[in-house]
């Protein structure tokens, strides 16, 4: 392991440096500008305005990545802002009247940061359980109680604020953190974590089967936009000289929130342009006198109906241009794993109120093993699967998974212990690519922590380098490949069924739940589909239980079936002999058709 990521502290340092090169460069870039420009009383105004734009990076990008990248809906961040400034106002205004080297600059903007972080924190851990318009409303909450406890605070100012705060911060510091924002947020969404968020956008019960911890992400996305909110809260008080209350009221938070949502929910170049847009268009505008609100909003109005989505959407400048880095990467076969113990069901039953949805179901699957769960429409069969994978936990009975309880597991925790799945309708995160979809799938299986890939340290490239060659293999087996590029939801459905087992395998399963793979697809496609489920069992050494109505699949690839009717098994056993069981018929074909058809069934000659 030493000679795979070690290598001598110069080395280390030299790779350091060099993923950290764009941002050191232009350090000594802006200082040249403030020195030659910024402090020039002509330029004067120009460079207040693009100081307050650089603070408004700041915010949107930073919002970006709750609202655009997770799909959650915060309109607080304005609190968190006022948190980060009234802070390190504080600390500033009580610290050294001399700091030359502005070091206890930057601890008050830590001190700052981190005191927003935890603010994030203490909110995100309770309330982004919620979802959509009741996450909105307790973060808007929040930013609301943050402001009136200020005002009665007498350490903050009161009503009246903080003044004069020491004016530390000027362009170079600004804009430093302006650019150090945008390429904190860049490298980490373009890391598993960073795909670990766009899959919480997404599809959250898919991402959980895919193994990723959709609360634990959303927290950590909220507690670090609140903290980089916090920077510019700092530097906000720190430019302007002084604090007020009633700059932190819930208009900022939409103002904030306007700029993500124009600048496209998820594009960090979009909110960056956006930031700016906004920011000047109010400026410009001003000699206008009373008409320059109307404009403004009728601005935003058509801009909203030009570009529904956004000035970028979801992409980013750098993906319009004409060229697209598109490698490809040979597929290698994967060395089959067993393990002694797979799936261990006994006795499960879970009741919805009254229903009792499955009863007294018990299952076993060994290494390797092709099983089959078959039944009429409503018979529990994905209800089966929701139990296996936690979505349900059952009422009564226990589920082990390669010998381990997962009562009180949740999702990402049993598709960890090596238990993936597929959906009865494709749940495909449908604006990322097919590539992303499968990387998606290798992220329980990394390593590399947050800070990691912000630093792009060589644990984090290997891991990356693993993901696409992984990636490119299962694309290749499911012969996808020529559609690694296009968005998941392009795609024609049989296409997608297979992607879907192909972002299923990328999570190194030991037993693969397949539901109705064969729904839509037309004769040919299952004939490939009947033949590729075989190849996955050889090829990757995993157990799959498979869910079907296309008799015709079931009896070619299963080596047992179960047969469900109304929650209860009702018969299980080798093909040949569930062909002709007549209760399997019966709940087939009705009661009274088995009982007219006795002596056919018997002989072999009708078949569910």
């Amino acid at each position: 392991m030493a000679g795979l990521f070690g290598g001598s502290a110069l080395t280390q340092a030299r790779r350091a440096l060099l993923s950290w090169l764009p941002f050191i460069a232009a350090i000594p870039v802006l200082w040249l500008v403030q020195y030659f420009f910024a402090d020039q009383r002509d330029w004067e105004y120009a460079f207040q305005n693009i100081n307050h734009i650089g603070i408004a990076i700041i915010l949107a990008v930073s919002l970006n990545l709750v609202n655009g990248l997770t799909g959650q809906f915060s309109i607080g961040h304005a609190g968190f802002m006022a948190i980060g400034g009234y802070v390190s106002a504080v600390l500033l205004m009580r610290g050294p009247s001399e700091d030359p080297y502005r070091l206890f600059f930057i601890a008050s903007i830590a001190a700052g940061a981190g005191a927003a972080a935890l603010a994030g924190w203490l909110v995100g851990k309770p309330s982004l359980r919620l979802r959509g318009d009741y996450l909105a409303i307790v973060t808007l909450g929040f930013g609301e109680i943050i402001r009136v406890v200020i005002e009665n605070t007498r350490l903050f100012g009161g009503a009246i604020g903080l003044s004069p705060i020491p004016r530390y911060a000027d362009f170079t510091w600004i804009w430093t953190a302006a650019i150090a924002t945008i390429l904190v947020t860049k490298r980490l969404r373009d890391s598993t974590h960073g795909r670990a968020f766009l899959s919480v956008r997404e599809d959250e019960v898919a991402a959980e089967a895919m193994g990723v911890d959709t609360t634990g992400y959303k927290v950590r996305a909220f507690v670090i936009s609140a903290g980089m909110a916090g920077v510019a809260g700092a530097l906000s008080g720190a430019f302007e000289g002084n604090l007020s209350p009633q700059s932190f009221t819930f208009v900022r938070s939409f103002e904030i929130v306007a700029m993500v949502v124009l600048g496209g929910m998820g594009s960090i170049t979009g909110s960056t342009i956006a930031a700016a847009v906004l920011t000047l268009l109010p400026e410009y505008l001003r000699a206008l006198a009373n008409l320059r609100m109307v404009i403004y909003s009728i601005a935003l109005v058509v801009l909203m109906l030009v570009r529904p989505r956004g000035l970028l959407g979801t992409r980013e400048v750098w993906d319009l241009l004409p060229w697209r880095r598109d490698k490809r990467v040979a597929p290698r076969a994967k060395t089959p794993e067993l393990s002694e113990a797979l799936i261990d069901v006994r006795r499960a039953t879970i009741r919805f109120g009254g229903l009792t949805a499955v009863a007294d179901f018990s299952l076993t699957v060994k290494p390797r093993e092709l099983v089959a769960l078959i039944g009429p429409n409503g018979a529990g069969k994905t209800t089966v699967f929701n139990l296996l994978t936690g979505v349900y936990p059952p009422s009564e009975g226990t589920i082990l998974v390669r010998g381990r309880d997962t009562r009180g597991l949740a999702p990402h925790d049993i598709a960890h212990l090596g238990l993936a799945r597929t959906f009865q309708n494709t749940r495909l995160f449908r604006e990322l690519t097919a590539f992303d979809n499968v990387r998606l799938g290798c992220h329980h299986l990394t390593r590399e922590s947050i800070a990691a890939s912000v630093r792009k340290g060589e644990l984090a490239e290997v891991e990356e380098k693993w993901i696409t060659q992984r990636s490119e293999e299962l694309l290749s087996v499911m012969s996808l490949l020529h559609r690694r590029n296009d968005l998941a939801k392009n795609l024609p459905y049989g296409e997608q069924r297979r992607l879907e087992i192909a972002r299923a395998l990328a999570t190194d399963p030991k037993a693969l739940l397949l539901d109705e793979p064969a729904a839509g697809t037309n004769q040919k496609e299952k004939s490939e589909l009947m033949q590729l489920i075989r190849d996955i069992r050889d090829r990757f050494g995993v157990a799959v239980v498979l869910i079907e109505h296309d008799m015709k699949l079931v009896m070619g690839v299963s080596e047992r079936i179960l047969v469900l009717d109304h929650g209860v098994t009702i018969a299980q056993g080798l093909p040949r002999e569930i062909q002709t069981n007549p209760r399997v018929i019966e709940a087939y074909l009705g009661e009274k058709y088995a009982r007219e058809h006795a002596g056919q069934i018997a002989a072999g000659q009708v078949q569910p």
